[in-house]
């Protein structure tokens, strides 16, 4: 929670001495010193620092899409009256470690947000089930003393798992995923009410469930940050707006900059030439003299979608693979009227399915978007394998059961929806899901070597899965992307150039120092983790 600690990247880069390279003379617009890959908020985070704080121009920044953002991502729903709303198909909070660097730039850019209360809720206790068979009697809502029966015993978790933690910190114990931490510490759900409360606290969060998140370091990132106030952003110019108008700095208003590359598809990288970093596109190729970063995400490095020539190394690849990419499918319904209160989260506890349509948020609570006739919102939120799922499946299909489940709810009256938007993050092949988590089994130095370099410090990587401390955040992404630049910045500028560790192999020692790790060592720039404390985890990124 620290807004001035920047993590260090940890990358090889060639000395500034090296300057002399060959270029590609005969296709101008198409070199550069470095190349971006990717238009995020890592790629526009890099982009940015190099131009301003390092008066370096000479870069091109290459998009998939034909727009900025990345997973920064808004989309329209559409009302029969020809009115939109803009809602966030990916990033939709400003929350977690670090996040004061995001409140910055929103506050920079005026952007609108408003706090989120995960204390306003109400819990629905499912009869339907999966068949949803409206002959039998629906479920309730219940009270605050039937709530209380189901949710006590996670809570007493939550209240001693941050001492249990450094206990097993500090006497060195192997990590252990979440799930085997509540049922060491008693917490072991049986009934759907506690299989949804728990998903409501974990899955809710890291987008997978306790059996695939590490506790000491998924879970334990939450810790310290259980009480501040995250914001919901509900800016009508969408989550964006911020890092695009901070890209439009550095490549004008108009964005029609010839060093933007919109549109332009990744297809391979080959840096097997020792002068020049060769990146090959739908639209053509580009030679990059002295760097190229990519701010691929974990899941497009795992689908092998971008061809890499040499192949990574085993010791990338290794860190690629050990590393998880989840999936958060956030799915917005617009309806002529608003029948479900003003309430902010309505939690539904299916008899048969843990997590099926389990979390509904309102987004027409008090201080969201205003309350109308035309533009009333609710969002239902599924992850991991029911998100990945549902991508297989057609809008309608997902509509019709998310009605009932509403129906079940607030009765059979209720209105069709004007619109549906169900994004499909793990198909797409520009993101291959929505943010990463770390999974149960990965080391700190595999989560180092997938922040290092290859080509002898010519390909960069940065974006949100390497921050050691805000991974799966918007800030991880803003933060490492700063953090990159700037360390390319003291190469070429001032030929300070960071130096690093590879962990080539790692032992089969559950805690491995270094010592027991075969590494190629180019300097000792090694970044300390963070205690591993858990604290309350209700928060989405």
């Amino acid at each position: 929670m620290r807004a001035d600690r920047l993590v260090h990247a940890l990358f090889a880069l060639l000395p500034a001495v090296a300057a002399l390279t060959t270029r590609d003379t005969t296709a101008p617009g198409r070199s550069a010193e470095v190349i971006i890959l990717g238009g995020g908020i890592a790629g526009i985070s890099v982009a940015r620092t190099l131009a301003q704080e390092y008066n370096l121009t000479d870069i091109i920044l290459i998009e998939g899409r034909d727009e900025l953002g990345g997973r920064a991502h808004t989309v329209q729903l559409i009302g029969p009256d020809g009115v939109n709303r803009t809602v966030e198909k990916g990033c939709n909070w400003i929350q977690g470690p670090g996040k004061e660097a995001i409140q910055e730039l929103a506050d920079k850019w005026g952007l609108e947000s408003t706090p989120t209360n995960y204390t306003d809720i109400v819990f629905f206790e499912g009869k339907w089930g999966v068949e949803g068979n409206a002959s039998e009697p629906r479920g309730s809502f219940l009270t605050d003393d039937q709530v209380l029966e189901f949710t006590e015993g996670y809570d007493n978790f939550i209240d001693n798992a941050p001492g249990y933690s450094d206990w097993r910190t500090n006497n060195s114990l192997v990590d252990i995923s979440v799930r085997v931490a509540t049922s060491i510490m008693d917490w072991i759900p049986v009934n759907p009410m506690q299989m949804l409360y728990e998903y409501w606290n974990v899955d809710f969060t890291f987008a997978q469930p306790p059996e695939d998140s590490s506790f000491a370091n998924a879970f334990g990132q939450e810790a310290g940050i259980a009480d501040s106030a995250d914001r919901f952003v509900t800016d009508e110019r969408g989550y964006k707006y911020v890092f695009v108008q901070e890209a439009k700095e550095v490549f004008g208003r108009d964005l029609s900059d010839p060093r933007l590359q919109l549109g332009t598809t990744v297809q391979t990288i080959d840096y097997t030439d020792d002068t020049q970093v060769r990146v090959e596109t739908d639209k053509g190729e580009f030679f990059a003299s002295r760097f190229v970063v990519s701010t691929f995400s974990v899941g497009v490095l795992q689908h092998q979608d971008v061809h890499w020539e040499p192949r990574l190394p085993d010791w990338k690849k290794e860190a690629i693979f050990s590393f998880n990419m989840a999936t958060y499918q956030k799915i917005f319904m617009l309806f002529p009227t608003q029948f479900w209160g003003d309430t902010e989260f309505i939690l539904y506890g299916d008899p048969e399915q843990r997590g099926r349509y389990a979390v509904w948020q309102n987004i027409n609570a008090p201080g969201y978007i205003p309350q109308n006739t035309s533009t009333n919102v609710i969002m239902v939120t599924a992850v991991d394998d029911m998100a990945r799922s549902n991508e297989k499946r057609t809008d309608a299909e997902i509509q019709a059961e998310a009605m009932q489940v509403l129906r079940e709810m607030y009765g059979d009256d209720i209105p069709q929806p004007d619109d549906i938007i169900v994004p499909r993050w793990n198909s797409d092949p520009l993101y291959r899901g929505s943010y990463s988590n770390w999974p149960l089994g990965v080391l700190d130095q595999h989560h180092e070597n997938l922040r290092q370099p290859v080509g002898n410090g010519r390909v960069l990587f940065t974006g949100e899965a390497m921050s050691p401390e805000a991974f799966g955040y918007v800030q991880g992404a803003w933060l490492e992307g700063q953090s990159t630049g700037r360390g390319i910045g003291e190469c070429i500028v001032n030929g300070d150039c960071p130096e690093v560790e590879i962990y080539e192999a790692l032992t089969t020692c559950a805690q491995v120092s270094s010592a027991e790790a075969f590494k190629r060592k180019r300097s000792m720039s090694r970044v300390p983790r963070r205690s591993h404390s858990p604290g309350a985890a209700r928060r989405r990124r």
